[in-house]
């Protein structure tokens, strides 16, 4: 992780969920600590704190360091609320944001747009006339670019205003860019993650986020990408430590960077399966099938055997929606990440097995309910 010559002040939004607890859990181990602040929804310091430190503790922080955590680092709201906080003095002080903060729901959720988009941008503009901002870190989608986008998707690539979203929650990201990059001098430096899945050294203990997908397609034994198709998977812990890196590093030559594991160090479903395998002790899938949607459908009456019990109607919602996104196969060029001297990701199926042990004690269903909220 690189470091700034000047005294450096982060506050990270989002620090109560998956990737912002990542990036909590990674800063928490540095000498930049003590002087980083955290947004989060709570009715008092302390509140907030406790909402914190359990997050921590589902990255497995150990409690001595827990004990570095001040009431003095929580700034109590969210980014709709940004009049109740906007005139704490700690603020000012605020060199470097690592915004983490979204609804990153591919559900229909009525906040996506104002949260993402409205709430974002208005926080943006408040902080950046409060504080001296040298870096404003912005966490966006590599999705945005678009079901017709050319893999491998390159970052130079414009989605342009009239692409068609697969979903609301994507269209809201590529809006918050636009809009964000109009602010006058803002420090903006935009990342767009691929696919977040599991922590290379905790698998799914901190989220089962996105996993479940794999689960269900391996359960079936189809889906609607083929089994040689590769996916663009990155751990958690990676995607934090690159926003790190992007964050504090004192020169960047871009604006825009995906974190993704590129054509380099993508997988595909035949090698998770076969890592999943091995895990779990059942065997490999010799007769794995790509299905379209109606015929994935037409194996609801069988869903209750496959997932455990479940509603079938949000199951059939599931697969249309994330079946929507496999059966694209993009995968992210990562070059202009790797020339900021980040080194590549982890792949997928040499840390899936431990996401599949760590998944045991949930069933599908449930475990999908993090990314429907």
């Amino acid at each position: 992780m690189s470091s700034t010559t000047n005294p450096t002040h982060i506050l990270v939004t989002g620090a109560s969920g998956f990737l912002g607890g990542a990036v909590m859990a990674q800063l928490i181990e540095t000498p930049l600590w003590d002087s980083c602040l955290f947004l989060v929804r709570a009715s008092s310091p302390e509140e907030g704190l406790a909402r914190l430190v359990a997050n921590l503790r589902r990255f497995a922080v150990p409690e001595a360091q827990l004990w570095r955590f001040a009431l003095a680092q929580v700034v109590c709201g969210d980014l709709g609320s940004v009049d109740d906080y906007i005139a704490d003095e700690r603020l000012t002080r605020v060199t470097h944001v690592i915004n983490c903060a979204a609804i990153a729901s591919f559900g229909k959720n009525p906040l996506i747009w104002t949260t993402n988009v409205d709430s974002t941008v208005n926080f943006a503009e408040c902080l950046h006339a409060k504080a001296r901002l040298q870096r404003f870190i912005h966490v966006g989608t590599a999705m945005v670019c678009g079901p017709e986008a050319r893999s491998p998707v390159s970052e130079t690539d414009d989605p342009g205003r009239d692409i068609r979203h697969l979903v609301e929650y994507t269209e809201s990201k590529i809006e918050a860019e636009r809009r964000l990059r109009a602010l006058p001098g803002l420090p903006l430096v935009v990342a767009r993650p691929s696919i977040v899945v599991g922590h290379t050294h905790l698998g799914c203990q901190p989220s089962g986020s996105i996993f479940w997908v794999f689960r269900m397609a391996l359960a079936m034994g189809c889906f609607t990408c083929d089994f040689d198709e590769r996916i663009d998977v990155i751990p958690v812990d990676y995607c934090a430590n690159a926003l790190l890196h992007l964050a504090l590093k004192p020169q960047l030559a871009h604006d825009l960077y995906h974190i993704s594991s590129g054509p380099d160090e993508s997988c595909s479903f035949r090698q998770i399966d076969a890592a999943m395998a091995e895990a779990t002790g059942r065997p490999r899938h010799d007769h794995y099938r790509r299905l379209g949607y109606d015929a994935l459908a037409a194996m609801r009456p069988h869903f209750d055997d496959y997932f455990g019990r479940c509603n079938k109607r949000i199951m059939l919602r599931a697969i249309r929606t994330y079946g929507d996104f496999a059966e694209l196969g993009l995968l992210f060029d990562n070059r202009r990440l790797l020339a900021e001297g980040m080194a590549p990701p982890l792949r997928f199926d040499r840390y899936v097995g431990l996401c599949a042990q760590t998944s045991g004690a949930q069933t599908i269903a449930e475990q999908m309910t993090v990314d429907f909220k």
